[in-house]
């Protein structure tokens, strides 16, 4: 495929896709290789974020159409909120160990905050900034939770390369592996049918996440 051609072939995925399409996607769907499809979104990038409302950023692993914030009063106008997501200081909490201790079990989070995360947990997972994947290969099998892809799109981080790692800010105890998620032990597939989530949100915490 001609460069030209695979610029508007990337162009039209990321259109349609609405949200982020991994590098490795867009080489699977245009059969070249992952170092072209990198080379040509560069190029696209310097095309579009020089001269439109619109631009490409790479976020949560893969890349996307964002727009311009000065352009957000005039978005606001033709789609206007409805009200503001907070983020409540449990929540950011449990975020935050989830981030940086992915994959972690439910009583592994209670663990270090020292109270019981439940509520807090089933909020998070209602709201897409967290998810369950698969389940620990430990004595009951724990399921485990991860970062769900909303996230990084919504706190616009690229992948967990942006972030500190967790030795750097302090953090000590398990042993990381190279991207800087804790080593849990091996995760089992999830059975099906077991995706639903906690019961209850945190007393209080009903106008915010």
């Amino acid at each position: 495929m001609e460069t030209a051609e695979l610029k508007k072939t990337i162009e039209a995925l990321l259109f349609v896709s609405g949200k982020g399409i991994s590098k490795k996607k867009i080489a699977e769907i245009t059969e070249m290789p992952q170092e072209k499809i990198s080379e040509t979104v560069n190029a696209l990038k310097q095309e579009w974020n020089s001269n439109h409302g619109v631009f490409i950023e790479e976020i949560g692993g893969g890349y996307q159409i964002s727009t311009r914030p000065e352009y957000s009063p005039a978005i606001l106008k033709l789609y206007p909120w409805k009200g503001v997501m907070r983020l409540s200081s449990s929540a950011a909490e449990v975020l935050s160990i989830v981030l940086y201790k992915q994959p972690v079990t439910t009583s592994e989070i209670n663990e270090i905050r020292g109270v019981d995360s439940t509520g807090v947990i089933a909020t998070l997972l209602k709201n897409n900034l967290i998810k369950y994947s698969g389940r620990k290969d430990a004595p009951g099998n724990p399921r485990l939770i991860r970062i769900n892809e909303p996230f990084y799109h919504i706190f616009g981080i690229r992948d967990v390369s942006d972030i500190p790692s967790w030795r750097e800010l302090g953090g000590g105890g398990e042993e990381e592996n190279e991207r800087g998620e804790s080593s849990r032990g091996e995760e089992i597939s999830e059975e099906p049918g077991t995706d639903d989530l906690s019961e209850g949100e945190e007393e209080g915490e009903d106008s915010e996440i």
